[in-house]
């Protein structure tokens, strides 16, 4: 029997998974790593752009971009 896929953020069922999102505290003293998770959701086709339009997400940059960003004290 096929699995019914599920919206972790509405609950309801979906027609697809389209992003698993992961949690990784960060914690004083102790190195973060995106491996350290400790939870996660799977983001249905419904919720996909109730997610990307109600955060302010940054595009990715390279660690290049990053540093030189942080020299310009932006």
């Amino acid at each position: 029997m096929a699995r019914a896929l599920v919206c972790d953020i509405c609950r309801k069922p979906t027609e697809a998974i389209v992003a698993k999102l992961y949690y990784s505290p960060i914690r004083r003293g102790v190195k973060s790593h995106h491996a350290s998770y400790n939870r996660h959701l799977d983001v249905g086709s419904c919720c996909e752009n109730k997610l990307l339009k109600g955060f302010n997400w940054r595009d990715r940059t390279t660690a290049r971009e990053y540093h030189a960003s942080r020299k310009n004290g932006q």
